[in-house]
């Protein structure tokens, strides 16, 4: 049972939201409701998966708990929106998590799983939209909970940044701009990821990076995916001297104190093998065999092949 105190600031209609959740999930066969001291990221309770014969086994999801007041209403749902550090920190988590809406006046609650697929970033924020049929507390909810998988926080860095590496797969042109204060240890790194649209604008993504070790030396677990050169033309245009190719060096130094730099972007390795593999290790899709001559008249003719092909 979900306990006042652990949050006495939580929000009335939130709490009773709260309380639909465990007594929803109390109906439902293969999952347990845990709430949960709210962090910074937001869940507030977890929901554990039992196994066949009702024992813990270990898989666990977590829950966003949200309501009406805090989302945005569209035709097909419920649209909650948050910044972009929320959503990496949830795609990038050990446990699949479900966002959910609980609608107080019909005392029911509507669920969306957080993934790549489902979720949209626009800008500087994310959205996701919650169905307004995709009820939780049946059979089929219980179903597809039960069934979410738990994702590497690594596979799901490739899986966040899927939208970068599929541009350059595209051909598009993709560079990172990057400025680092060099003498304060304590800043952050501001870095831009730039792309050319195809209306001749370019559109930037802008972020920032911890200073606990110089910026460049951070790229490579940031950008796991992805080759790194100086965008050349660009420092013949900007530096006083031309660096060689094969370093990262920064076409200025401003005033002692500004290193800008500019990077082009490719596909490394694991870029181009995350495009190959993604489909099936995120979304479970089956590569196509190409086999279609059939698999033999008598073997087609026997009943269980039959009745598979009655009921797919």
């Amino acid at each position: 049972m979900y306990n006042l105190r652990m949050n006495e600031n939580i929000n009335p209609i939130k709490r009773l939201g709260l309380y639909a959740a465990d007594r929803l999930t109390a109906k439902m066969a293969g999952l347990l409701f845990r709430a949960q001291r709210e962090g910074t990221t937001g869940l507030n309770a977890h929901l554990e998966v039992l196994s066949e014969n009702n024992n813990n086994s270990g898989r666990v999801v977590g829950l966003k708990i949200c309501i009406p007041e805090e989302c945005e209403k569209s035709a097909r749902g419920y649209v909650c929106i948050g910044d972009m550090n929320t959503a990496a920190y949830w795609l990038q988590h050990s446990l699949p998590v479900v966002v959910m809406v609980y609608e107080h006046e019909n005392d029911r609650i509507l669920w969306e799983e957080i993934t790549t697929e489902t979720l949209e970033v626009s800008g500087k924020r994310w959205e996701v939209v919650v169905p307004y049929d995709n009820e939780y507390g049946t059979i089929e909810a219980a179903e597809k909970i039960s069934n979410l998988a738990c994702t590497s926080p690594h596979l799901a860095k490739l899986a966040l940044d899927k939208a970068w590496i599929e541009l350059i797969y595209e051909g598009r042109e993709v560079f990172l701009e990057l400025d680092e204060w060099i003498n304060q240890p304590n800043s952050r790194g501001s870095l831009r990821l730039c792309v050319n649209g195809s209306d001749g604008g370019i559109y930037q993504w802008p972020f920032q990076t911890s200073p606990d070790m110089p910026h460049v030396l951070r790229l490579p677990s940031l950008f796991p995916w992805a080759s790194m050169r100086i965008d050349e033309e660009f420092y013949r245009e900007k530096s006083l001297h031309e660096p060689a190719p094969e370093e990262l060096a920064p076409y200025v130094i401003e005033a002692g104190e500004i290193a800008r730099f500019r990077f082009r972007l490719s596909l490394n390795e694991l870029g181009r093998a995350f495009l190959l593999t993604e489909p099936y290790i995120c979304r479970g899709h089956f590569p196509d065999t190409g086999h279609s001559a059939g698999y033999g008249a008598e073997y087609e003719s026997g009943l269980k092949f039959l009745l598979y092909n009655n009921h797919k």
